[in-house]
């Protein structure tokens, strides 16, 4: 036999109090006479969570105002009888450093928006003429470098070639043939042949690098040239070194048994000063053009893209960099308005406890406002539910004179710090302003408020007790041609009367087992 679920407005509203209005649309239930099982036919529907309040309109009297931030009251701009219109700062504590935080925000803000504009518009003709002119002097600066490495090859070659004709070539017979011979005797004729060789092999390599340096010029790629003044330079220092082996010897000869000169160990010595004097301003001439060359590079980079203007990944990701600084401003803002109290309603100001200099203590009352031409909504909402409902919160609501086919708007303007006893539970005192005048509301009338928690189309949901745990993981129980089997369900939401969102698992028309048997 089919019976279908249904919960009425007039069932769920209770004295004082507050239940939880869950509408899931195509929920049947079947019951097997057979085995005595249980089935619902799941459907897809509207998941709607919400928190209902019966209560009465009043006239409008006192609201209890007080600061959801605790501090030091700083300013009151209102006394007892004075009139004051919605949104208005009745009174604010020390909120310094917060003002100042606002402020940056709204800076940067500010500062992402004229990026973004900029963006968009493109380089102006100003800014283009001025990064051209930033590679002209760049390709001077280039220019220039290039020249003094140009200059800087042609003296180490000078050098390089001084310091072995003129300081080392002494030291040989025929030198400039291609068997050159020293003319130094030490007990160690593995180095004399070593020296000779490699001042054979100097002498060829400073032959192929005068020729080539007659050829490089403002236009020459001098990469190469770089390359091969640094190996030809290294290969300079090496034979130095073992040249001034044999000079520096003390048990070295010349010619038949005579100790050598002190001044050959002094040209040896200045020799290989000089060219280590070369790679030093060598390697600081590469280093000038090498970055010059790079600043180069660049200049025309940023010219090229001034040029092209923004991509359009590149404005995205501005828009997106001021929707974020928007966002830092509204947390700002709404951390800011914590320190301020600000008439929720027109009204007058009715008591003023509020003294500057005082502390104020978070939610503790110290104004009450009586509202100008409105009417209010009371009601009391136990603990249960009460962390659901919050300052500001919109509800819609219904009065039983009208029907529920005539909708008014309101907002929750104060809920009591401290609880209620109601037929043993504890609530809480909640007051809902109606949001517009109307002729139509009346003291006394029952009020019905509905404040929506969520509301989710085309979904389906179960009752909670149909999902169960097993392995770590969420199941209920199908039934498909009376056969049943366990099916993995992803849930969602949960309402307050215990009925869960079946995000994927089930879909619309499914039978499931009500009251699962868990093996």
């Amino acid at each position: 036999m089919k019976k279908y679920i249904s919960l009425t407005k007039r069932n769920l509203f209770i004295y004082g109090g507050i239940i939880v209005v869950l509408i899931i649309v195509g929920i049947f239930v079947f019951k097997n006479k057979n085995n005595n099982q249980e089935t619902i036919t799941v459907k897809l529907g509207d998941f709607l969570n919400q928190v209902s309040v019966s209560g009465k309109v009043v006239a409008a009297k006192d609201v209890d105002l007080g600061f959801s931030q605790g501090g030091r009251i700083s300013n009151i701009r209102a006394k007892v009888g004075d009139e004051v219109k919605d949104g208005d700062m009745i009174a604010s504590v020390e909120n310094g450093d917060l003002q100042a935080n606002l402020t940056q925000k709204e800076a940067n803000l500010l500062r992402e928006q004229a990026k973004l504009k900029s963006l968009e518009l493109g380089a102006r003709p100003e800014q283009v003429a001025i990064t051209e002119s930033s590679v002209a002097s760049a390709q001077t600066s280039f220019d220039q470098a290039k020249q003094t490495l140009i200059n800087t090859i042609s003296d180490v070659y000078t050098k390089s070639d001084d310091a072995i004709k003129n300081k080392i070539d002494q030291f040989f017979q025929g030198s400039l043939s291609s068997n050159p011979t020293i003319i130094l005797f030490v007990n160690d004729s593995s180095l004399i042949s070593k020296i000779n060789s490699d001042r054979a092999n100097i002498g060829t390599m400073l032959d192929s690098w005068g020729k080539s340096i007659l050829q490089i010029n403002s236009s020459t790629d001098l990469n190469k040239s770089i390359e091969e003044t640094q190996n030809n330079l290294a290969q300079l220092k090496l034979f130095l070194a073992e040249v001034s082996l044999v000079t520096n010897n003390s048990n070295s000869t010349y010619n038949g048994g005579n100790s050598i000169p002190s001044s050959w160990k002094a040209d040896t010595s200045i020799a290989r000063s000089n060219i280590d004097i070369a790679i030093s301003s060598f390697a600081s001439a590469v280093t000038g053009y090498k970055d010059a060359q790079a600043g180069l590079v660049t200049a025309q980079n940023n010219l090229l893209l001034e040029k092209a203007g923004a991509t359009a990944e590149d404005i995205q990701a501005q828009n997106a960099q001021v929707k974020s600084a928007e966002a830092d401003v509204t947390n700002a803002r709404a951390i800011l308005n914590k320190t301020l109290i600000l008439a929720p309603f027109d009204g007058i100001i009715t008591k003023m406890d509020a003294k500057v200099g005082e502390i104020a203590s978070p939610n503790t009352s110290l104004i009450t406002m009586m509202g100008v031409g409105t009417f209010q909504i009371e009601s009391f909402i136990p603990e249960v539910n009460i962390a659901e409902i919050a300052l500001n919160q919109e509800a819609k609501v219904t009065l039983d004179a009208y029907g529920d086919s005539t909708v008014f708007l309101a907002k929750v303007v104060s809920i009591d710090p401290a609880e209620t006893i109601k037929d043993g539970v504890s609530t809480y005192k909640t007051k809902f302003q109606f949001k517009n005048i109307d002729d139509r509301i009346k003291s006394g009338m029952t009020a019905n408020v509905s404040i929506t928690i969520f509301d989710k189309p085309n979904v389906i949901a179960v009752p909670g007790g149909v999902v169960f745990d097993k392995n770590g993981k969420k199941f209920v129980q199908v039934k498909v041609n009376d056969k049943i089997s366990d099916r993995e369900v992803l849930t969602g939401s949960v309402s307050s009367l215990g009925q869960t969102e079946i995000v994927s698992g089930l879909k619309d028309g499914e039978v499931v087992i009500l009251n699962p048997i868990v093996k």
